[in-house]
């Protein structure tokens, strides 16, 4: 069988600013390999049967036209690790970017991967990705497609699966009498439905482990019934104490239903491993030219999804099943969770679902080093008073930012950091707020003199400094460096333009210096929200206007504490979405611009529990009985399902990864939301381990949790069939599609290391057949 596509591209519009940034309107997507050139791309998927086999690809390029640049393309950010700001990755490599090779160094590249597509049908998808635009730094030059032509060839083996069951599902014995009202209910709704418990699956089938035992069970279950959705039920065997993990590859003995643990540890300080249910899901992928099972362990050593500097799996990651988990810890939490499934696919959802709330704030300090420098050699000593005043692009002006010092040639130096926005009284007023300025690398009383002097401030004093450099103190051979923050703290606030002057006493102006169009961006609000942003919009954006959207940011107001969240999540809804920052017991977000850093910018949202001010168990006091939501959840660990209280209380130190410090929390905040009696979350979406974002403008387009998360929705709005599993599914193949690239040569890993665990990692506690009513 053959294939064949021929694709045109427009010319490149091309913006020079203080770098370059270059577009191509044909390209859906942006290769965004962090530290790189930040380059246009077309992701191309192409559909092929299951049973296709000897698949070959060809991309031919015609009519290439050279143009000159002179300023840098613009490199994509590092990514920012959600939870303590610290970028994994360099800004800038260096060594591309003094290159004569053109990059990316091929025109294209491409992958082969299997699947169950959002509607059902098992498929091969060849993806291919066209970069239509190279880049020779050195030279200054890129070259620029006209013309890709796709040739495909391939073979076609007749592959005929049976459809006697769609929904299988795998839990305990103990389990087992509490989900037979859940089983009765999806066979009377037209969901055919088989139930295997774990007992029975270990004495028929072989594996390594129990993991691999069910994992074979999955398969077997696709090629006798046709199943295309499978609920996993049980979680740790206690709430009070329960082992997580019994080696580097599962936790089987504390588990009702065992977990496995991908071997990614490839950033230091990160997880050590972290559950992935994906295992359960991907069956099979692509080799020697025909589909086969993909163990998850392509190097053979034993050890599951390896991914180090040295040992890598190559993993499928496509999802060939609809997989979901109800992570119960005892029968009760079985029985309250299949009577709130039941009821919410029987009752009328009509009057409640088409509402959508958006939870979010600002996620990162991605303030640019304002470096402005002021020579201080030939002025005379005396009383000094430093200026600065932001404005947006509207046009709107801030309040005047005052710092009183003294030049004294003859004195010593004392120079003081200050991060005290916060304070200010139009902050204090609330959100929104006009244009704020703030110099942070000199404050009131101190003393310009005879010595050098320099201070770079910790994370715990200016968030992500140690990145940006945006708040280093610098007084070198006379030059002070005036360095602080601008920023426009209302919903989508971005641009704004700082003044800086210095007077004498005597009222002269003896300085003054401008910086124009400097972008300070609230990732939260795009990714939640409803504009777009290099060609990619937030949640809201894609989600219909059958949908009431109720936007909680803490840039509009809406959103100051827990309890504007337990009141809105108290209305019902269809769906809910958190973006921020999060741990297995709190999410948060901070105020625009986080003034005072984030110690005095964090906003807590919703947590399990909170022994320092009423609600002190919020999720218990949502009152949204009969209307529960879709949740969700975007920050570090909110789905760690592998906690409990004794083991949170004791880690202080987070030897036990519990990755709470010491602060009791019984089961994690994803599963707290789902478990809840007759309301709360009929579902939730998050991460087991760190999650990663992206700075400023690019947060959207760049991939990691910002991506997958609002991909959700889109697919939602515009793709899959209106069932849970399927969206869920949906995001992570698109996720893969468009972020599994190989853009080095000689390097065939595929994986930005940040994109691979956002896959592995991003988990559905719920029922993947769950029936939710369509966008419109």
């Amino acid at each position: 069988a053959k294939f064949i596509e021929k694709i045109e591209f427009s010319q490149p519009e091309i913006k020079e600013e203080k770098q370059a940034k270059i577009s191509i309107k044909e390209c859906n997507s942006w290769l965004t390999k962090p530290s790189y050139p930040l380059l246009p791309k077309m992701v191309k998927v192409i559909e092929l049967p299951f049973g296709a086999t000897n698949i070959k690809v060809s991309v031919t390029i015609k009519n290439t036209t050279i143009y000159r640049i002179s300023k840098e393309i613009v490199p994509m950010p590092a990514r920012i690790r959600l939870s303590d700001g610290k970028a994994v990755g360099e800004g800038k490599n260096e060594e591309i970017y003094r290159s004569t090779e053109a990059f990316p160094a091929e025109w294209y590249n491409y992958h082969i991967g299997i699947g169950l597509n959002k509607y059902g049908k098992r498929v091969t998808y060849v993806v291919i990705h066209i970069f239509p635009v190279r880049y020779t730094p050195a030279k200054g030059e890129i070259e620029v497609a006209k013309e890709a032509e796709i040739k495909l060839d391939y073979d076609l083996e007749e592959i005929n699966l049976p459809d006697t069951y769609d929904l299988l599902i795998i839990c305990p014995s103990k389990f087992e009498d509490e989900l037979q009202p859940l089983v009765e209910h999806k066979n009377s709704i037209g969901i055919p439905t088989i139930l295997l418990t774990t007992e029975e699956i270990y004495s028929k089938y072989n594996g390594r482990d129990e993991p691999e035992k069910i994992k074979y069970a999955i398969k077997d279950a696709i090629e006798q019934y046709g199943i295309k959705y499978v609920l996993l039920v049980g979680g740790l065997k206690s709430i009070i104490y329960a082992k997580p993990k019994d080696n580097t590859n599962a936790g089987v003995k504390g588990w009702y239903l065992p977990v496995r643990y991908s071997n990614w540890r490839y950033w230091e300080g990160d997880d050590p491993g972290f559950i992935t249910d994906l295992y359960y899901a991907d069956i099979y992928k692509y080799e020697d030219g025909k589909p086969v099972f993909d163990d998850w362990d392509s190097n053979g050593n034993g050890i599951f999804a390896e991914w180090t500097q040295m040992k890598k799996d190559y993993l499928d990651l496509y999802p060939d099943v609809y997989l979901g988990r109800l992570a119960c810890r005892n029968e009760k939490e079985v029985r309250d969770i299949v009577a709130k499934i039941i009821a919410y696919e029987t009752n009328d959802k009509s009057s409640w679902f088409y509402r959508m709330i958006g939870v979010t704030g600002d996620g990162f300090l991605d303030q640019q080093d304002l470096n402005i420098t002021w020579d201080v050699n030939n002025v005379p000593d005396g009383e000094y008073t430093l200026y600065a005043q932001s404005f947006n692009d509207e046009g709107d002006a801030g309040p005047i930012d005052i710092t009183h010092f003294t030049v004294d040639h003859n004195a010593k130096t004392k120079l003081t950091f200050n991060h005290d926005d916060y304070l200010i009284p139009e902050l204090q007023k609330g959100y929104p707020a006009p244009p704020i300025a703030k110099i942070v690398s000199i404050s009131n009383g101190d003393v310009v003199g005879k010595d050098d002097y320099t201070y770079s401030p910790s994370e715990r004093e200016a968030y992500l400094n140690s990145y940006l450099h945006w708040a280093d103190v610098e007084y070198v051979n006379g030059i002070l460096y005036i360095r602080g923050k601008s920023y426009d703290p209302k919903l989508y606030g971005d641009y704004t333009n700082i003044h800086v002057w210095i007077e004498d006493s005597n009222g002269n102006i003896v300085f003054n210096a401008w910086r124009n169009n400097t972008i300070q961006i609230a990732e939260g609000d795009w990714t939640v929200g409803a504009k777009l942003l290099h060609g990619r919009g937030g949640a809201f954006y894609y989600m219909p206007n059958t949908f009431e959207k109720i936007f909680l940011s803490t840039a509009n107001g809406n959103f100051t504490g827990k309890q504007d969240v337990v009141n809105a999540l108290s209305q019902g809804a269809g769906f809910v979405f958190f973006s921020g920052h999060g741990s297995p017991g709190v999410w948060a977000n901070h105020y625009p611009g986080i003034p005072g850093n984030r110690q005095h910018a964090e906003v807590i949202g919703l947590s399990v529990s909170d022994f320092y001010g009423p609600p002190y168990f919020p999720m218990d006091k949502l009152a949204n009985e009969g209307k529960p939501f879709v949740c969700v959840v975007g920050g570090c660990h909110n789905s760690q399902f592998n906690i409990s209280i004794a083991l949170t209380a004791i880690d202080w130190f987070n030897k036990r990864y519990m990755n709470t410090y010491g602060y009791p929390v019984p089961e994690c905040w994803s599963w707290y939301i789902v478990k809840q009696t007759n309301k709360g979350a009929i579902a939730s979406i998050g991460n087991t381990g760190y999650g990663y974002g992206n700075l400023g403008e690019w947060c959207v387009v760049g991939g990691v949790d910002n991506w997958i998360t609002s991909e959700f929705f889109r697919v939602y709005a515009e793709e899959a069939p209106p069932i849970l599993g399927n969206v869920y599914a949906g995001a992570i193949s698109n996720y893969i599609t468009h972020f599994h690239e190989y853009v080095e040569p000689g390097v065939h890993e595929g994986w930005d290391p940040a994109d691979l665990k956002t896959v592995e990692q991003w988990v559905l506690l719920g029922d993947p057949s769950l029936q939710l009513l369509p966008p419109s």
